[in-house]
């Protein structure tokens, strides 16, 4: 049966996210707020989908769609894990990743720290860091080694981007999807591989360049594949508690 694309544009916007709870007095737990904010992050994504989508913007609201789907794979990876011990370590990896990353590129965007910005950045974010930084540390590869070369303000910013990437290994995109498919296999796993493969192969590519995209109609192209991949995300989401 053809799927009704206004029929499902409409379920989508009549699409209600739960209220975020508020973090006021700095005494929550950091993994019940990371899941909030990416709770929200994915109901703010739906909601950019549909204004892309309303102004016929097919292509970007597919790319859109696919964020969306990166962003509700993590959430899933930290929140769904079968213990609340499995959920602690992957909040841990990804909390590490992601400031491994933050870290990365404030060190590209100099070649020193002796601007006092620079250095309070990355000192600020190595703050962070070194309480998960074992998480995702390379086999055989010593942390407390790794952060006192990272805590030195002198020395060349390339260096220490060298240290982060010969004594960690950050959580790649496709370890949060296949979990996010592996917990979602009942009810359409496979086609969120596709869905996300088609994501990055679009991302990917210079789709301004002749010849890179074969396909000709993007409403044919996306529009569908888009409005599914939001459907199946909300019928992820239906049953989400805090």
């Amino acid at each position: 049966m053809p799927l009704d694309i206004q029929k499902s544009l409409q379920t989508i916007k009549d699409f209600k996210s739960l209220k975020i709870p508020a973090f006021a007095d700095g005494n929550q737990d950091t993994f019940d707020y990371m899941v909030c904010n990416l709770y929200h992050r994915v109901c703010q994504a739906i909601k950019s989908f549909v204004i892309l989508f309303e102004n016929e913007r097919y292509y970007d609201s597919f790319i859109i769609a696919g964020h969306c789907l990166e962003i509700c794979a993590i959430l899933s990876y930290i929140k769904d894990a079968p213990t609340s011990e499995t959920c602690r370590k992957r909040y841990n990896k990804y909390l590490a990743s992601s400031v491994f990353g933050r870290l990365k590129y404030n060190l590209e965007l100099r070649d020193n720290l002796k601007t006092e910005s620079s250095w309070n950045a990355v000192k600020s974010l190595l703050d962070i860091f070194k309480t998960v930084d074992t998480s995702i540390i390379k086999y055989n590869k010593n942390s407390e080694e790794a952060i006192k070369q990272l805590s030195k303000r002198e020395g060349l910013n390339r260096d220490k981007i060298r240290v982060l990437n010969e004594y960690y290994s950050k959580v790649k995109v496709r370890e949060y999807i296949n979990a996010f498919i592996k917990s979602t296999s009942s009810f359409g796993g496979e086609e969120f591989n596709r869905f996300y493969e088609k994501y990055c192969n679009i991302k990917h590519g210079n789709m301004m360049t002749p010849g890179a995209s074969f396909e000709h109609n993007p409403f044919d192209c996306f529009a569908e594949d888009g409005i599914m991949l939001i459907l199946g995300i909300m019928y992820y989401l239906k049953d989400f508690k805090f």
